[in-house]
């Protein structure tokens, strides 16, 4: 199940907002302004995984602000293999 909704969409909408010299953090913020309601989805999500694992057990999912980022880094590594 997808954490993150129409991704590429997004992505691209919080990109046009920012500067081209834009850093990670400047993104993750950008993106929290836009999309505040998917920002608590993505911490929900991982605070369920948290609460919800057996102790010993591995949490898959990065924290919020490094899932954004990696999300942000899948983004641009596909659109610089088309591109």
């Amino acid at each position: 199940m997808a954490v993150l909704h129409r991704k590429e969409e997004k992505i691209e909408v919080v990109l046009s907002k920012l500067p081209k010299d834009y850093t990670d953090e400047q993104f993750v913020e950008t993106f929290i302004q836009l999309y505040s309601k998917d920002w608590g989805k993505i911490k929900a999500n991982y605070i369920k995984q948290s609460q919800d694992k057996e102790p010993g057990t591995v949490i898959t999912m990065p924290k919020p602000e490094l899932y954004l980022k990696s999300v942000l880094t899948v983004y641009l590594e596909n659109l610089n293999k088309k591109g």
